[in-house]
């Protein structure tokens, strides 16, 4: 009775708690709340201090744990892989409890010498942290491994200004992980902007909440393992059978012997160490390629500048850290010391910090910028160029060339220009002293696969559509200098520098660039197989989300359906992405209709504006357009803005003769032993269809007939000129409820079919969807989906 009565207390004590500080000013609520794992058993829970506070209490999963009396707080009695939620409450003059939003982390699990797994996951990037989530949601065995104590890439490491032009491009696992965004900000935030904790916190959400949907249901579900890292691998055959790696920072070696590999990382080296080909650097200029090579490139009159050979090297983009500052206000001085080799004629030449790109793009919230300067500024040319094939240590040299580059920048900005109220944002990377983790790799090894994504494919995606789609594409082909710029009367921003919005359309992200050659369990969704122009608008964090996250479903099935990443079937993966219900720990991800999938944000194959995924009938149009269907108009004009526009679909407008013809004429090419037909309709090719036509044009079409004495529709039974095209698609299990649902019921048992009803095109698209699987391969890509496909 004695502990019910406890128990009761602390219940009534906590919703008093919770209740009062809703209604307390949110000034007095603890902000920028942060708990940071150290360990298996150590999570430190930090906080900004609170005007007036006298004492903080720290609340672990719902009870008060302690008092502290200043950020931050350690917590040392937690549990090894085990998932807590911290809040910070405010102990004002009258005792009175005001609590801060609830923030989840999750110890290091305890790692093992030798470990099995269905999956392995190498490196945390925003693709890696996608393909892991997604992994989780389908029950699948598989082990997250990263080597610093950041999961998410470069989101949660200061890349907060998101690379996507069109914000209602947002889809799959990216969107998912912007709503969480948009949630946790509360307000008018969107989601597209945050702060590293902020990215941080949303990311880990995200992916403990998938971690216990696994772990909690008797499977081994997904282990996340930090600062571990890969030293070499093992093969059979053409298989990885072994990655060694090693536990930081003591050295200690384990091996985990996977059946399929992720290499999520920017550098590729587990790939490379299998023996996967790679291109690093520059391809030399081409008709295809107007843009590659050795290039001094005028952005404001589009054309290249005297002394642009084209040629190609081995030469790499320049890279950064992407510094979080905020401006402290008037008097303050948050001055730092003079970082080693320091020279201020190595940032003279960058604009003003009132014009610089951080004020006019990089604004975040909580008064912070993303610092991402360049040629001067924070980009250092020509120091990386070993970077994506180098050893540890010589990354690591790197990496301290570049911390002292760009700390560089900021002392210049504090002292040259004034601006000593700048410094490194305070509530940031509070475990290490206020720095990211990752560099900014803006690119590496590239692997090469059965295509390789150049220039033109990007420029003219409109002429052609992409049956292996597994998301969109929508920034332009840019890259950064490769050489210091020292010619500053030129129009160009250095050597190798240029950005190409009007020759980059949104595209779609082909499947197959992850899919290595000569290694059969691996895919690369960081380091996808493109030119380096092409990889301009392939490396951008949304779109490595998509590939990370069909990783994930490709993985899943690969295992369930005895397949490898080559062969597995296409439209699988994407009937897994157009779902808009994800897995959960009831109910984990399974392919097929009616389960479960990714992501509860759907995934765009194709884009129409006016048909987004929660859209009635949006699944067969989405596998349609990826297949040419209703193909978007190339661009008339090359302008920034020209190439993001895209064709609606006007689902709701009836589908004409001539349109239903030529949609089925196309279906005609698809099947084995294609065939080249023309459908005719017998009406104006302007004349809308009616339900009869369609279902006589597509019964014809595919040459079925109806069962004998069948009868289900009260408004076409036998002897009505719609009967016998009604009853055959009925026969395959194509009948009106596919387009009335619960209005399709007629009395007696039966069914209304509206034979003179107008079809629209969402219905004619949904038929044909439906007819293409009775005429073609019911699990495996048609012939047609391996490559690409001609826009006609």
């Amino acid at each position: 009775m004695r502990l019910i009565l406890t128990s009761l207390m602390l219940v009534i004590s906590l919703l008093l708690l919770n209740g009062y500080s809703q209604c307390q000013p949110r000034r007095s609520t603890p902000q920028a709340v942060e708990a940071i794992a150290m360990g298996p058993r150590e999570i430190r829970v930090h906080w900004n201090p609170v005007p007036g506070a006298l004492r903080y209490t720290i609340i672990r999963d719902g009870a008060r744990m302690d008092m502290a009396a200043a950020s931050p707080y350690i917590d040392n009695s937690c549990e090894p892989g085990r998932t807590y939620r911290y809040s910070v409450a405010v102990v004002n003059g009258s005792a009175s409890l005001i609590v801060s939003r609830p923030y989840s982390e999750r110890t290091f699990d305890t790692l093992p010498d030798r470990t099995k797994c269905d999956l392995l996951i190498v490196g945390a990037t925003s693709a890696g942290v996608a393909a892991a989530i997604t992994a989780a949601r389908y029950g699948m065995d598989a082990i997250l491994i990263e080597e610093t104590r950041r999961l998410g890439g470069m989101p949660v490491n200061g890349l907060g200004a998101t690379d996507i032009r069109r914000q209602e491009h947002s889809s799959g696992l990216f969107e998912e992980f912007r709503l969480k965004v948009k949630e946790i900000y509360g307000g008018n935030a969107t989601g597209f902007n945050y702060e590293p904790r902020v990215a941080h916190q949303a990311m880990k959400e995200i992916l403990w909440i998938a971690c216990g949907a696994t772990a909690t249901s008797g499977r081994p579900g997904l282990r996340v393992y930090r600062q571990v890292r890969p030293v070499k691998v093992k093969m059979r055959g053409s298989d990885i059978s072994e990655v060694v790696c090693e536990e930081l920072p003591a050295g200690r070696r384990v091996v985990f012997e996977p059946k399929f590999v992720i290499d999520a990382t920017e550098c590729g080296d587990v790939a490379a160490w299998a023996g996967a080909p790679f291109r690093v650097g520059r391809e030399s200029r081409s008709k295809r390629e107007p843009h590659a090579g050795h290039l001094f490139y005028d952005r404001a009159n589009d054309r290249p500048l005297p002394g642009s050979t084209g040629k190609g090297d081995k030469r790499v983009q320049a890279y950064a850290y992407l510094m979080t500052v905020k401006d402290y206000g008037p008097g303050a001085d948050k001055t730092i010391p003079k970082p080693p080799g320091y020279g201020k004629s190595k940032y003279e030449h960058a604009p003003k910090w009132e014009l610089s790109w951080a004020v006019g793009s990089g604004k975040l919230p909580g008064g912070k910028f993303e610092v991402n300067q360049h040629p001067h500024g924070s980009d250092l040319q020509s120091v990386n160029y070993r970077y994506p094939v180098g050893t540890y240590a010589e990354r690591r040299r790197v990496e301290e060339l570049y911390k002292n580059h760009d700390l560089g920048y900021l002392y210049y900005l504090q002292t040259e220009e004034g601006h000593r109220s700048l410094g490194l944002s305070d509530d940031d990377y509070r475990d290490t002293d206020n720095w990211p983790s990752l560099l900014y790799i803006r690119e590496a090894r590239r692997f090469e696969s059965d295509v390789v994504l150049d220039e033109a494919d990007i420029t003219y995606s409109r002429r052609v559509t992409r049956p292996d789609a597994i998301g969109l594409g929508d920034y332009p082909m840019d890259s950064h200098a490769v050489q210091p710029k020292t010619d500053w009367s030129t129009g160009d921003l250095g050597e190798g520098e240029f950005y190409l919005p009007q020759y980059s359309p949104w595209h779609q992200a082909p499947y197959h660039a992850m899919v290595p050659k000569r290694v059969d369990n691996v895919w690369v969704p960081t380091a996808v197989s493109a030119t380096h122009v092409a990889y301009g608008t392939l490396r951008l964090e949304p779109v490595r989300m998509h590939f990370g996250e069909a990783a994930g479903i490709a993985a899943y099935l690969c295992l369930r359906h005895g397949v490898t990443p080559r062969t597995v079937p296409i439209r699988q993966i994407q009937a897994e992405l157009v779902k808009r219900s994800s897995g959960s720990q009831a109910i984990p991800a399974r392919d097929g209709i009616g389960n479960s999938g990714a992501s509860r944000n759907a995934s765009y194959l194709y884009f129409f504006p006016d048909l987004p995924p929660d859209t009635p009938k949006s699944k067969p149009i989405q596998w349609l357009g990826a297949r040419g269907f209703f193909p978007s108009a190339e661009p008339t004009e090359r302008t920034a803005a020209s190439g993001q526009t895209a064709s609606p679909f006007k689902p709701n407008d009836p589908v004409t003769a001539g349109e239903a013809a030529r949609l089925l004429s196309r279906l005609a090419g698809r099947g084995p032993g294609s065939r080249s037909i023309v459908v005719q309709t017998g009406a104006e090719s302007s004349a809308p269809l009616t339900r009869a036509a369609a279902a006589n044009l597509v019964a014809r079409f595919i040459g079925i007939g109806p069962k004998r004495g069948a009868h289900h529709y009260a408004d076409a039974p036998p002897g009505h000129a719609a009967y016998s095209a009604a009853e055959a698609l009925f026969a395959i299990s194509i009948d009106s409820r596919l387009w009335d649902y619960e209005k399709a019921f007629a009395p007696e048992g039966k069914f209304f079919f509206r034979p003179d009803q107008p079809v629209t095109r969402a219905q004619f698209a949904q038929l044909v969807y439906f007819a293409h699987e009775f005429i073609g391969p019911l699990w495996e890509d048609y012939p047609a989906d391996q490559h690409e496909i001609a826009v006609k």
